[in-house]
């Protein structure tokens, strides 16, 4: 089968005044068509409960896409991409101080570099 890498890229973002910043240690994820991956993202944050955290998508040579976000710590959310249902999961992670996105059936379209922004 065909290999996919999903970049992700190093990134810190204020969030609102909480003086908070994300990471994104995996800087490479390399999977087989089919397959599921998670990217994740590190929170350091005064207030993690209230941060509101979002996943972009960037394609070579196109405009950064919005894919999901989430606010609570409850459970993870699913969100539908490229016309698939639930293809991308996210959650919050309050003991570990993480977001973490899931992609599902990963595909040859699903290549490109995924960024975790937030704010509250």
């Amino acid at each position: 089968m065909p290999l996919l890498e999903a970049f992700t890229f190093l990134s810190f973002w204020a969030l609102g005044l909480g003086l908070s910043t994300l990471e994104q240690s995996q800087l490479s994820i390399t999977t087989e068509v089919g397959e599921s991956i998670d990217i994740d993202c590190k929170i350091t944050s005064t207030n993690f409960e209230m941060d509101i955290i979002h996943w972009y998508r960037q394609k070579p040579n196109q405009a950064l896409e919005h894919l999901i976000y989430v606010s609570s710590t409850l459970g993870p959310v699913r969100s539908h991409v490229d016309g698939k249902r639930n293809k991308v999961e996210a959650g919050k992670n309050s003991q570990l101080l993480t977001s973490t996105l899931r992609i599902y059936f990963i595909g040859k379209e699903d290549m490109g570099t995924y960024y975790c922004a937030g704010w509250y």
